[in-house]
């Protein structure tokens, strides 16, 4: 009696193991399967595509910042390189193509740095700033009265700016 209960008592304890190591083996793959033919829902389209859109902005401005202490830091080539990658990737981030307009400005190349600034006022034309950047690049290759109407349009639309009135006033008396 004593070895038949012994002999139950192991069978069970069989079946209490076998069933655990049976379920994970089969399990994990059959959950793998079922994982990979779910449908995806168009809620979890949208919070995937959110995710991506939020990572790829956190990313851009990142790399905005970066390249503008690069800049500040007086290392203007890098913060091209930085800027030059962020447009291309990014050309509709306006405050990328007006920095990279105003970076390759003051290296001296008025040619690359024109169509972004003109980009800038094309998307946003009440834009000061890029008024004020876009008339000193026409000011240093002597279009001075294109020049003129961009520091009197900054200067129009931003008065209190103490820089942009003066610009504005000094280009007048040219």
């Amino acid at each position: 009696m004593r070895e038949q209960r012994s002999h139950l008592t192991d069978e069970r304890r069989l079946r209490h193991l076998a069933l655990p190591i049976l379920l994970v083996a089969s399990g994990c793959a059959g959950w793998k399967q079922r994982l990979e033919t779910a449908p995806v829902t168009p809620q979890r389209a949208q919070r995937e595509t959110e995710a991506i859109r939020n990572f790829e902005e956190q990313r851009d401005s990142a790399q905005l910042t970066a390249a503008l202490d690069r800049w500040k830091q007086n290392d203007a080539a890098r913060a091209e390189t930085m800027l030059v990658g962020l447009v291309a990737r990014r050309p509709d981030n306006l405050e990328a193509q007006l920095l990279l307009g105003e970076v390759q400005w003051s290296r001296g190349d008025a040619s690359s740095a024109e169509p972004h600034l003109r980009a800038v006022l094309s998307a946003q034309p009440n834009r000061p700033d890029a008024h004020h950047a876009l008339g000193l690049l026409l000011d240093g290759t002597g279009r001075l009265s294109e020049a003129q109407l961009h520091f009197a349009r900054a200067a129009e639309l931003e008065p209190d700016n103490v820089v942009y009135r003066e610009t504005c006033q000094t280009q007048a008396v040219r």
